[in-house]
């Protein structure tokens, strides 16, 4: 999982992929620590979408820009663009669910 820390970045990692996961978190948030796991058995797991992560406190900006209320939030990005998140802890299950439904979207 790529750790993006500018902007600049994350629009160059989502242009480069056609499924972008992006997983945003904080240092301090117990939550993201705990499910920093299974975000990365989804980036072993599945070959059809790229996963990197994005530290609240290394690029606030991407709070206004994603409106990122609470943490973690994942933000799926197709063909460069953001088109779906989903926010707070999930089970594995529900991870690859929703990257599922997201992709046929």
């Amino acid at each position: 999982m790529r750790r993006i820390t500018t902007h600049d970045e994350l629009e160059a990692e989502a242009q480069r992929h056609a499924y972008l996961l992006l997983k945003i978190s904080a240092s301090w948030c117990n939550p993201c620590q705990i499910y920093s796991p299974i975000i990365e058995s989804v980036s072993k797991t599945r070959s059809d979408i790229s996963v990197a992560e994005v530290d609240v406190d290394d690029m606030p900006a991407i709070r206004e820009t994603f409106h990122v209320r609470s943490v973690p939030t994942l933000i799926m990005f197709k063909n460069g663009s953001a088109v779906d998140s989903l926010i707070g802890s999930q089970a594995v299950e529900n991870v690859h669910a929703w990257i599922d439904h997201t992709i046929q979207a």
